[in-house]
């Protein structure tokens, strides 16, 4: 790579004076297109001495953001990647820190995160810690820290990870040059280091010399704190601005509509599988002619200039990058040089639910219940990332030949905790289907892992019966304003704590489902005596046979006064 980007990287971390090492740090040097599309990130990170679990925090953020920074999509810019990695990170520390330690002090830490792509650095950057240049001998603080004065004219932190649920970044870009020296720091080190003792430490030719000097010095000088630094050195950049490369990917053009026999990249079409107004979905035999046939996605010609639709076709393939489960659809990865957008899955062989519900009207409930395991199975790896599906239905779920239960088409997800940057389209609350809805969603709410159980539940249901369990909600969103209608109703086979398990999971409030899968699954099976028996039960069984004689009597005894009034008006 002669004519590609070149860096040299050092870092120096130490306790100092202290018991304990609460910095953090960490780099990420990847190569190929990767280098080309994402970057080079270095990452630093001082946990407060305040916070109950700094060293944590600082940890977290450093390793959490070089892993999933690499994990977003490689069209989207390094401003929306990383500010939605950081959102999440800090939603985390805050909801983590306070359900740990009652306090929104728990988990709280500084940020510093330099990516240099192409020509280019990008600086993220939060509390304290530092950012800075060294061009041509001359040193320039790129980031502010962010404090205020408390006390004494005391300074203090003003913002940090996890102290808020939501959190503002500053970001800054330059244009970079050869020579350029970037240097990260945490206060220990800065703190006790004149500008021009920073820059004299910082200047030594190898940069991992040059960071142990910086900490070396600034705990010569007194430093009481830990002491952390960073140093990267660019040796060559582009010759050309990459930044062109990943504006053209950005935009790739839709692909045409494909038919049999046609290739895209190498991959021959073999048949058309679905078409809607917004994907098409091919089933696609690999450059490889031995290999096993995939799925290739395609985006509608009709979204072409939709930026919110690009990016949940986008967010789709970053999710199931993400998901590694064996009942969510796994993704292939796409050629490095691809002509047009497009997803590539595997192709899961086997009928959807849908149509298996279409050949099984009346299947057995031990059917049903190997089916929902698996269901389940797919959206508790959702919801561990704090991702919830939106749009669980029986066509987006399929089984193969070996019986193998798989969720599919993960467009509409929600990736909770991610704060919306950079983004001038308006999302939907809840891009799903209304007949699987639960009921806050159609009222407007966002999408949660209770509405997902909702969706669960009202497809257990129908697998059972056929029918909806509000009735016919297809048209007009009626389940919000029906009452639930026993499964009894229309399977009496089906008995009375079965009927009393569905009820509870398709409650009209999310307090009243089941809390937890784990938690439907178990009363599924096993009968629960905690569980309230339906109050739509038939009425043969909601009247005890005791007393079936009494209304029996008091019912010959009403007839037969009828029968004497009418005697007497004739």
């Amino acid at each position: 790579m002669n004519d590609g980007l070149r860096l040299r990287l050092g870092q120096h971390s130490v306790a100092g004076r202290k018991q304990e090492n609460q910095d953090s740090l960490g780099a990420r040097y990847p190569e190929g297109e990767t280098l080309a599309l994402k970057g080079v990130s270095a990452v630093i990170a001082d946990g407060v001495s305040a916070s109950q679990a700094g060293r944590e925090a600082a940890e977290t953020c450093v390793t959490g953001f070089l892993n999933d920074y690499y994990s977003t999509p490689d069209s989207w810019s390094v401003e929306t990647a990383a500010g939605r990695v950081l959102g999440a990170l800090n939603r985390w520390l805050h909801g983590r820190g306070y359900a740990s330690h009652g306090d929104t002090r728990g988990m709280v830490c500084t940020f510093s995160a330099v990516v240099v792509k192409n020509n280019r650095a990008h600086l993220f950057h939060v509390g304290d810690s530092r950012v800075y240049l060294l061009r041509d001998g001359e040193l320039d603080c790129l980031t502010r820290d962010h404090h205020i004065l408390v006390g004494a004219g005391k300074p203090a932190l003003a913002r940090a990870m996890g102290v808020e649920a939501n959190i503002e970044i500053d970001t800054r870009r330059l244009t970079l040059a050869p020579g350029d020296r970037l240097i990260l720091t945490t206060d220990g080190t800065h703190d006790s280091l004149s500008p021009r003792a920073l820059a004299e430490c910082a200047s030594a030719e190898d940069p991992e010399a040059a960071a142990e000097w910086l900490v070396t010095t600034a705990y010569d000088n007194g430093s009481r704190d830990n002491l952390s630094a960073q140093v990267i050195v660019v040796d060559h950049l582009p010759a050309e601005d990459l930044e062109a490369h990943y504006e053209r990917l950005s935009a790739l053009p839709f692909p045409p509509p494909l038919a049999p026999g046609q290739s895209l990249d190498g991959y021959r079409i073999l048949r058309e599988i679905h078409a809607s107004n917004r994907t098409q979905v091919y089933l696609a035999r690999p450059p490889q002619d031995d290999g096993a046939p995939v799925i290739l996605k395609t985006p509608s010609p009709n979204y072409q200039d939709d930026a919110g639709y690009i990016d949940r076709f986008l967010t789709e393939i970053w999710v199931s990058r993400r998901i590694n489960s064996p009942h969510v659809v796994k993704a292939l990865p796409a050629p490095a040089e691809r002509q047009c957008l497009y997803a590539l899955t595997e192709y899961v062989d086997g009928p959807t639910l849908r149509e298996w519900m279409n050949d099984h009207p009346k299947p057995a409930p031990a059917e049903v219940r190997a089916i929902v395991r698996q269901i389940a199975s797919g959206l508790r790896a959702l919801h561990r990332l704090e991702m919830v599906h939106q749009d669980l239905k029986p066509e987006n779920i399929v089984i193969d030949r070996e019986g193998t239960v798989k969720l599919i088409d993960l467009g509409s997800v929600y990736i909770r905790g991610i704060e919306e940057i950079d983004v001038p389209w308006d999302r939907a609350l809840y891009p799903g289907t209304a007949r699987y809805a639960a009921p806050e969603c159609l009222d407007g709410q966002r999408g949660t892992p209770a509405a997902d159980r909702f969706a669960l539940g009202v497809i257990t249901y129908e697998m059972l019966t056929g029918q909806h369990p509000y009735g016919d909600s297809g048209q007009s969103e009626r389940h919000r304003h029906q009452r639930y209608r026993s499964a009894r109703d229309r399977r009496p086979d089906l008995p009375g704590w079965l009927d009393a398990c569905l009820e509870k999971a398709v409650a009209r409030a999310p307090a009243d489902r089941y809390p937890a899968l784990s938690e439907f699954l178990h009363d599924l099976e096993y009968p629960n005596p905690h569980l309230p028996a339906s109050a739509h039960r038939p009425l043969a069984e909601r009247v005890p046979p005791d007393r079936w004689r009494f209304l029996a009597l008091l019912s010959l005894a009403i007839n037969a006064l009828l029968v004497w009034v009418l005697i007497l008006l004739d």
